[in-house]
């Protein structure tokens, strides 16, 4: 494989999920500092994955390899930060249950869509779903961090958190939006889905 500009978006996707494992770790660690490590690679993970796609369209190399990639990247880095965080106990498990099961049925949804050879566009919910969920999963582990004694349980005198404790409002915000988003998709992709439901008979 080469290396060249027109690889960074590729690359990009990859490292992604390289590093989850790595994310995982911190999180499940469950100490002060470890939290604050987690918001760093987390957000740098995010803002990778928004970036990747306009530097691919920029440097026009859009590729099937790089939508895959950038597919599936966020979903296994999401799923990475949300899986040690219910072993954590710092989220419920049905609102990761929620959000996990809405990426298998869209995903798959998508792949029975290609094999119909139609296309159902993302709707405005679904772009904007995965920044919520960043803010949201990023808020709740710097809550972590201070409910642990880490450096923002003293910064501003403490005055933080009151704000860090709104952490499960992000997080119904998330799940519902998530939800929503899902039930968009599923509405778009609904004439198609009516039109299959009968079984095909072949002669």
């Amino acid at each position: 494989m080469s290396l060249s500009v027109s690889s960074i978006p590729n690359l990009l996707g990859l490292l992604r999920i390289i590093a989850t494992p790595l994310l995982f770790w911190l999180i499940v660690l469950g100490q002060p500092a470890a939290y604050l490590w987690a918001t760093v690679l987390f957000l740098l993970m995010a803002l990778s994955d928004i970036a990747d796609g306009k530097i691919a369209r920029h440097l026009n190399v859009v590729s099937p390899l790089g939508i895959f990639l950038d597919t599936i990247s966020d979903k296994i880095f999401v799923t990475g930060a949300l899986i040690p965080m219910v072993q954590n106990g710092m989220l419920p498990g049905w609102a990761v249950f929620a959000i996990i099961t809405r990426e298998f049925i869209i995903s798959g949804l998508r792949s029975f869509a290609a094999a119909e050879g139609v296309v159902i566009p993302a709707g405005k919910l679904g772009k904007q779903k995965l920044v919520i969920t960043v803010v949201a999963l990023t808020w709740r582990m710097l809550a972590a961090n201070a409910e642990r004694g880490g450096f923002l349980a003293d910064t501003l005198d403490g005055a933080l958190i009151p704000l860090l404790n709104l952490w499960p409002l992000a997080i119904a915000l998330a799940v519902a939006w998530t939800v929503t988003s899902g039930i968009e998709y599923l509405w778009r992709a609904w004439p198609l889905l009516q039109q299959s439901w009968a079984p095909r008979t072949t002669e």
